[in-house]
């Protein structure tokens, strides 16, 4: 994923043989299986990048777990290095693309942190994980832009402005709770319960 022209989208098929693959399916879906899918999501074009989030949702499971047994069996800080470093080279992304990947991934925490907030009170911790997340988001979309010629380059200071809000409502809910003598682990435990609906 570097600056050059992008490589073209893998189709919904080949993204179905990779989450098969991972265990994700049974059996890839038949071409007239897909085809359906693909209208009921709103063209092959969204079916894709549906699948290619739940092919990533399968990696992140199938890594969380390969790499447990990897500690289990006396892997350390170099070996987490080494394993988690795959991540960047598999992607493809070199140069400014590094950013642009991190930027996405960024957004695949911040997302869903963002929609369970609006939808219910995480509590003081879990409201500022949503709040330094969607921060990070914001940060790393500004550090993908080098050159005022960028246009994006006009709205560098709104953007900058939206995390430095956002990282100081974070610090203010966490003073807050650092400062109560309130129930620590009753909150963790709100906010860990919003991961399970």
């Amino acid at each position: 994923m570097s600056s050059a022209v992008p490589p073209p989208a893998p189709s919904a098929a080949s993204i179905s043989a990779a989450l098969a693959a991972l265990g994700a399916y049974a059996k890839p879906p038949t071409d007239a299986e897909l085809a359906r899918q693909a209208q009921a999501a709103g063209g092959e074009h969204v079916l894709a990048a549906v699948l290619a989030n739940a092919l990533y949702g399968a990696a992140i499971g199938a890594g969380m777990l390969t790499e447990g047994h990897m500690l289990e069996r006396g892997g350390g800080a170099r070996e987490m290095t080494l394993a988690r470093n795959q991540v960047i080279n598999a992607s493809g992304a070199s140069g400014p693309g590094v950013t642009g990947m991190l930027h996405w991934q960024a957004g695949q925490i911040a997302e869903p942190l963002r929609a369970w907030a609006a939808k219910a009170d995480l509590g003081p911790i879990g409201n500022a994980v949503a709040e330094v997340a969607w921060a990070l988001v914001l940060l790393l979309e500004a550090t993908r832009v080098t050159d005022p010629a960028d246009p994006r380059f006009d709205g560098l200071h709104d953007n900058l402005t939206e995390a430095i809000d956002h990282l100081n409502t974070a610090v203010a809910r966490l003073t807050a709770v650092k400062d109560t003598a309130g129930d620590l682990a009753g909150m963790l435990a709100a906010f860990g319960y919003f991961g399970t609906e």
